[in-house]
Protein backbone atom coordinates (compact mmCIF):
# COMPACT_ATOMS: atom_id res chain seq x y z
CA UNK A 1 0.00 0.00 0.00
CA UNK A 2 1.60 3.61 -1.10
CA UNK A 3 0.88 6.00 1.50
CA UNK A 4 1.56 9.65 1.56
CA UNK A 5 4.33 11.53 3.58
CA UNK A 6 2.32 11.65 7.02
CA UNK A 7 3.78 15.65 7.28
CA UNK A 8 1.63 16.97 5.30
CA UNK A 9 -1.94 15.62 6.92
CA UNK A 10 -0.69 16.12 10.29
CA UNK A 11 -1.17 20.05 10.83
CA UNK A 12 -2.10 19.96 14.38
CA UNK A 13 1.89 18.38 15.66
CA UNK A 14 2.29 15.63 17.88
CA UNK A 15 5.37 14.80 19.07
CA UNK A 16 5.90 12.04 22.08
CA UNK A 17 9.01 11.99 24.31
CA UNK A 18 11.96 9.47 22.76
CA UNK A 19 14.70 8.51 25.45
CA UNK A 20 17.56 5.87 25.90
CA UNK A 21 16.35 3.47 28.34
CA UNK A 22 19.74 2.96 30.20
CA UNK A 23 17.94 0.64 33.09
CA UNK A 24 16.48 -1.50 30.85
CA UNK A 25 19.81 -1.93 28.56
CA UNK A 26 21.37 -2.79 32.12
CA UNK A 27 19.28 -5.91 33.05
CA UNK A 28 19.07 -6.61 29.13
CA UNK A 29 22.18 -6.37 28.67
CA UNK A 30 22.29 -6.61 25.11
CA UNK A 31 22.47 -3.36 22.34
CA UNK A 32 21.18 0.48 23.21
CA UNK A 33 17.12 0.46 23.86
CA UNK A 34 15.42 3.30 23.70
CA UNK A 35 11.83 4.08 24.12
CA UNK A 36 9.54 6.01 22.13
CA UNK A 37 6.67 7.11 24.86
CA UNK A 38 3.48 7.82 23.43
CA UNK A 39 1.99 8.62 26.64
CA UNK A 40 3.18 12.14 25.62
CA UNK A 41 0.35 12.67 23.30
CA UNK A 42 -2.78 14.57 24.76
CA UNK A 43 -4.88 11.34 25.76
CA UNK A 44 -1.82 9.37 27.04
CA UNK A 45 -1.51 6.90 23.62
CA UNK A 46 -0.72 6.61 20.30
CA UNK A 47 -4.52 6.48 19.05
CA UNK A 48 -4.26 10.29 19.06
CA UNK A 49 -2.25 9.79 15.76
CA UNK A 50 -4.69 8.67 13.59
CA UNK A 51 -7.98 10.41 15.80
CA UNK A 52 -6.33 14.04 15.18
CA UNK A 53 -6.48 13.22 11.14
CA UNK A 54 -10.08 11.45 11.61
CA UNK A 55 -11.37 14.69 13.14
CA UNK A 56 -9.88 17.15 10.84
CA UNK A 57 -11.25 14.71 7.61
CA UNK A 58 -14.95 14.82 9.05
CA UNK A 59 -14.72 18.47 9.13
CA UNK A 60 -13.09 18.84 5.83
CA UNK A 61 -15.87 16.61 4.47
CA UNK A 62 -18.73 18.25 6.32
CA UNK A 63 -19.66 15.17 8.45
CA UNK A 64 -21.07 16.89 11.92
CA UNK A 65 -20.31 13.62 13.62
CA UNK A 66 -17.43 10.93 13.88
CA UNK A 67 -18.24 7.27 15.56
CA UNK A 68 -16.17 4.57 16.19
CA UNK A 69 -16.00 1.11 18.25
CA UNK A 70 -13.61 0.89 21.07
CA UNK A 71 -12.37 -0.98 24.15
CA UNK A 72 -11.45 2.38 25.54
CA UNK A 73 -8.13 4.13 24.53
CA UNK A 74 -9.29 4.97 20.68
CA UNK A 75 -12.84 6.29 21.90
CA UNK A 76 -11.49 8.53 24.45
CA UNK A 77 -8.51 10.10 21.62
CA UNK A 78 -11.82 10.36 19.02
CA UNK A 79 -13.96 11.64 21.60
CA UNK A 80 -11.10 14.69 22.87
CA UNK A 81 -10.39 15.65 19.02
CA UNK A 82 -14.16 15.59 18.07
CA UNK A 83 -14.67 17.92 20.94
CA UNK A 84 -11.79 20.10 19.94
CA UNK A 85 -13.06 19.78 16.08
CA UNK A 86 -16.87 20.75 17.16
CA UNK A 87 -18.05 17.43 16.27
CA UNK A 88 -20.32 14.96 17.95
CA UNK A 89 -19.21 11.63 19.00
CA UNK A 90 -20.62 8.85 19.25
CA UNK A 91 -18.51 6.07 20.47
CA UNK A 92 -20.08 2.04 20.91
CA UNK A 93 -18.15 -0.26 23.46
CA UNK A 94 -18.73 -4.12 24.37
CA UNK A 95 -20.64 -3.74 27.79
CA UNK A 96 -18.81 -6.41 29.51
CA UNK A 97 -15.42 -4.43 28.90
CA UNK A 98 -14.01 -2.20 32.19
CA UNK A 99 -13.89 0.71 29.82
CA UNK A 100 -11.80 3.21 32.57
CA UNK A 101 -12.15 6.04 30.73
CA UNK A 102 -16.05 6.50 30.52
CA UNK A 103 -16.14 9.32 32.43
CA UNK A 104 -13.42 11.00 30.51
CA UNK A 105 -15.65 10.10 27.00
CA UNK A 106 -18.44 11.82 28.46
CA UNK A 107 -17.04 15.02 29.35
CA UNK A 108 -15.69 15.37 26.32
CA UNK A 109 -19.28 15.36 25.02
CA UNK A 110 -18.80 11.30 23.47
CA UNK A 111 -22.60 9.70 23.32
CA UNK A 112 -21.41 5.95 24.72
CA UNK A 113 -23.04 2.91 23.13
CA UNK A 114 -22.98 -0.04 24.94
CA UNK A 115 -23.53 -3.06 22.71
CA UNK A 116 -23.57 -7.08 23.56
CA UNK A 117 -20.62 -8.81 22.36
CA UNK A 118 -17.31 -8.31 21.71
CA UNK A 119 -14.84 -5.24 20.32
CA UNK A 120 -15.50 -6.63 16.64
CA UNK A 121 -18.72 -6.12 16.92
CA UNK A 122 -18.63 -2.56 18.61
CA UNK A 123 -16.62 -2.05 15.43
CA UNK A 124 -19.39 -3.49 12.93
CA UNK A 125 -22.28 -1.84 14.77
CA UNK A 126 -20.40 1.47 14.71
CA UNK A 127 -20.04 1.40 10.82
CA UNK A 128 -23.41 0.37 10.36
CA UNK A 129 -24.63 3.26 12.14
CA UNK A 130 -22.27 5.82 10.30
CA UNK A 131 -23.56 4.43 6.87
CA UNK A 132 -27.34 4.84 7.85
CA UNK A 133 -26.81 8.39 9.23
CA UNK A 134 -24.19 9.61 7.36
CA UNK A 135 -21.72 9.84 10.12
CA UNK A 136 -18.28 9.92 9.30
CA UNK A 137 -16.84 6.22 10.10
CA UNK A 138 -12.98 6.36 11.85
CA UNK A 139 -13.29 2.64 12.46
CA UNK A 140 -10.43 0.56 11.60
CA UNK A 141 -10.30 -2.09 8.28
CA UNK A 142 -13.14 0.50 6.45
CA UNK A 143 -12.42 3.58 3.98
CA UNK A 144 -10.42 5.43 6.49
CA UNK A 145 -8.03 2.91 7.00
CA UNK A 146 -5.15 4.87 5.45
CA UNK A 147 -5.85 7.72 7.57
CA UNK A 148 -4.92 5.79 10.63
CA UNK A 149 -1.88 4.25 8.72
CA UNK A 150 -0.22 7.76 7.80
CA UNK A 151 -0.55 9.46 11.78
CA UNK A 152 1.34 6.27 12.98
CA UNK A 153 3.68 6.70 10.01
CA UNK A 154 4.76 9.71 11.40
CA UNK A 155 5.97 7.97 14.56
CA UNK A 156 8.83 6.34 12.42
CA UNK A 157 9.50 9.91 11.32
CA UNK A 158 9.95 10.83 14.76
CA UNK A 159 11.93 7.94 15.78
CA UNK A 160 14.36 8.40 12.49
CA UNK A 161 14.52 12.40 13.74
CA UNK A 162 15.63 11.93 16.84
CA UNK A 163 17.84 8.52 16.24
CA UNK A 164 19.36 9.83 13.15
CA UNK A 165 19.10 6.59 11.15
CA UNK A 166 16.98 3.67 11.09
CA UNK A 167 16.68 1.54 14.42
CA UNK A 168 17.60 -2.02 14.36
CA UNK A 169 14.28 -3.23 15.47
CA UNK A 170 11.45 -1.64 16.85
CA UNK A 171 8.94 -3.42 18.99
CA UNK A 172 5.14 -2.43 19.20
CA UNK A 173 2.16 -3.95 20.91
CA UNK A 174 -0.43 -5.30 18.32
CA UNK A 175 -4.61 -5.35 18.41
CA UNK A 176 -5.41 -4.60 15.19
CA UNK A 177 -2.28 -4.03 14.07
CA UNK A 178 -2.64 -0.48 12.84
CA UNK A 179 -0.17 0.57 14.27
CA UNK A 180 2.57 -1.24 13.66
CA UNK A 181 1.87 -1.12 9.85
CA UNK A 182 1.64 2.42 10.00
CA UNK A 183 5.16 2.04 11.66
CA UNK A 184 6.40 0.41 8.81
CA UNK A 185 4.83 2.33 6.06
CA UNK A 186 6.51 5.23 7.55
CA UNK A 187 10.01 3.58 7.80
CA UNK A 188 9.30 2.38 3.76
CA UNK A 189 8.41 5.87 3.05
CA UNK A 190 11.78 7.30 4.41
CA UNK A 191 13.78 4.23 2.47
CA UNK A 192 12.10 5.64 -0.77
CA UNK A 193 13.32 8.93 -0.18
CA UNK A 194 16.69 7.86 0.40
CA UNK A 195 17.04 8.82 4.32
CA UNK A 196 17.67 5.64 5.46
CA UNK A 197 18.97 2.33 3.81
CA UNK A 198 17.19 -0.13 5.26
CA UNK A 199 13.72 -1.11 7.64
CA UNK A 200 13.68 -1.90 10.88
CA UNK A 201 12.55 -5.54 12.20
CA UNK A 202 9.59 -5.05 13.35
CA UNK A 203 8.27 -7.24 16.34
CA UNK A 204 4.74 -7.44 16.76
CA UNK A 205 3.88 -8.61 21.16
CA UNK A 206 0.09 -9.32 22.12
CA UNK A 207 -1.39 -11.25 24.40
CA UNK A 208 -1.35 -15.36 25.19
CA UNK A 209 -5.27 -15.12 25.35
CA UNK A 210 -5.83 -14.81 21.46
CA UNK A 211 -4.38 -12.11 18.68
CA UNK A 212 -4.40 -13.61 15.24
CA UNK A 213 -1.31 -11.68 13.76
CA UNK A 214 1.04 -13.23 16.48
CA UNK A 215 -0.10 -16.62 15.84
CA UNK A 216 -0.01 -16.49 12.46
CA UNK A 217 3.24 -15.61 12.45
CA UNK A 218 3.84 -18.32 15.08
CA UNK A 219 1.82 -20.98 12.35
CA UNK A 220 4.25 -19.59 9.35
CA UNK A 221 0.88 -18.39 8.19
CA UNK A 222 1.28 -16.17 4.78
CA UNK A 223 -1.82 -14.34 6.01
CA UNK A 224 -3.35 -13.50 9.25
CA UNK A 225 -6.21 -16.28 10.08
CA UNK A 226 -9.09 -15.47 12.33
CA UNK A 227 -9.30 -16.82 15.12
CA UNK A 228 -12.68 -18.65 16.67
CA UNK A 229 -14.09 -16.11 19.12
CA UNK A 230 -14.46 -18.56 21.21
CA UNK A 231 -10.78 -19.25 21.73
CA UNK A 232 -10.06 -15.80 22.85
CA UNK A 233 -10.03 -14.84 26.23
CA UNK A 234 -10.39 -11.21 27.58
CA UNK A 235 -9.07 -9.91 30.80
CA UNK A 236 -9.02 -5.96 32.48
CA UNK A 237 -5.04 -6.20 31.71
CA UNK A 238 -5.29 -7.57 28.19
CA UNK A 239 -8.58 -5.32 26.40
CA UNK A 240 -6.45 -3.39 24.37
CA UNK A 241 -4.83 -6.55 22.47
CA UNK A 242 -7.02 -9.29 22.25
CA UNK A 243 -8.54 -9.87 19.42
CA UNK A 244 -9.92 -12.68 16.67
CA UNK A 245 -10.28 -10.77 14.02
CA UNK A 246 -7.39 -7.70 13.39
CA UNK A 247 -8.50 -5.05 11.06
CA UNK A 248 -4.98 -4.77 9.69
CA UNK A 249 -3.78 -8.19 10.59
CA UNK A 250 -2.26 -8.59 6.58
CA UNK A 251 -1.20 -5.43 6.48
CA UNK A 252 1.09 -5.98 10.23
CA UNK A 253 1.77 -9.55 9.39
CA UNK A 254 3.54 -8.88 6.15
CA UNK A 255 5.53 -6.21 7.83
CA UNK A 256 6.70 -8.20 10.49
CA UNK A 257 8.09 -10.52 7.75
CA UNK A 258 9.14 -8.33 5.27
CA UNK A 259 11.59 -6.65 7.65
CA UNK A 260 12.71 -10.09 9.01
CA UNK A 261 11.11 -9.18 12.15
CA UNK A 262 9.32 -11.49 15.19
CA UNK A 263 6.19 -11.81 16.95
CA UNK A 264 5.92 -12.80 20.70
CA UNK A 265 2.84 -13.63 23.20
CA UNK A 266 3.07 -11.85 26.58
CA UNK A 267 1.02 -13.23 29.52
CA UNK A 268 -0.82 -10.66 31.76
CA UNK A 269 1.45 -11.29 34.27
CA UNK A 270 4.36 -10.12 32.43
CA UNK A 271 2.71 -7.33 31.37
CA UNK A 272 1.95 -5.91 34.96
CA UNK A 273 5.93 -6.91 35.51
CA UNK A 274 7.55 -5.00 32.85
CA UNK A 275 4.37 -2.08 33.61
CA UNK A 276 6.04 -1.92 37.36
CA UNK A 277 9.59 -2.09 35.89
CA UNK A 278 8.90 0.73 33.56
CA UNK A 279 7.81 2.75 36.24
CA UNK A 280 10.57 1.70 38.32
CA UNK A 281 13.83 2.46 35.45
CA UNK A 282 12.35 4.76 33.83
CA UNK A 283 9.80 6.67 35.54
CA UNK A 284 7.08 6.62 33.01
CA UNK A 285 3.50 5.67 33.55
CA UNK A 286 2.47 2.80 31.32
CA UNK A 287 -0.79 0.83 29.98
CA UNK A 288 0.39 -2.48 30.52
CA UNK A 289 -0.55 -4.05 27.72
CA UNK A 290 1.80 -1.65 25.79
CA UNK A 291 4.39 -3.04 28.49
CA UNK A 292 4.08 -6.37 26.11
CA UNK A 293 6.45 -4.72 23.55
CA UNK A 294 9.27 -4.78 25.96
CA UNK A 295 9.14 -8.61 26.94
CA UNK A 296 8.87 -9.13 23.14
CA UNK A 297 11.99 -7.61 22.50
CA UNK A 298 13.30 -9.41 25.24
CA UNK A 299 12.27 -12.50 23.71
CA UNK A 300 13.65 -11.14 20.10
CA UNK A 301 16.94 -10.17 21.79
CA UNK A 302 17.38 -13.92 23.02
CA UNK A 303 16.41 -15.62 19.84
CA UNK A 304 18.65 -13.69 17.66
CA UNK A 305 21.24 -11.76 19.96
CA UNK A 306 21.72 -9.44 17.52
CA UNK A 307 23.35 -5.35 18.69
CA UNK A 308 22.20 -2.35 17.51
CA UNK A 309 19.49 0.01 18.58
CA UNK A 310 16.31 -1.54 19.76
CA UNK A 311 13.02 0.78 20.11
CA UNK A 312 10.10 0.21 22.05
CA UNK A 313 6.92 1.66 21.03
CA UNK A 314 5.23 2.38 24.84
CA UNK A 315 1.36 3.65 25.75
CA UNK A 316 0.92 5.68 28.35
CA UNK A 317 -1.27 4.11 31.07
CA UNK A 318 -5.56 4.58 30.93
CA UNK A 319 -7.02 7.54 32.60
CA UNK A 320 -9.74 6.44 35.26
Amino acid sequence: MELEEPEAHQQLALKTPFFRAYGLEDLFGFGRIFIKYEGGNPTGTQKDRAAVLHARRAVEKGFDTITVGTCGNYGASIAYYASLNGLRSVIFVPRGYLLLREREMREYGAEIVRINGKYEEAVKLSSIAASRNGWYDANPGGRSRRISLMGYAKIAYEIYSELGRAPTTVSVPVGNGTTLAGIYHGFLLLKKKGLIERVPRMIGASTVHGNPIVRSFKMGFRRMVPLSPERIVETDVNEPLVAYYSYEGDEALNAIRRSKGYAGFVSDEKMIYYAGLLRKLEGISVLPASASAVDALRQFILRRRIHGDHVVVITGRSII
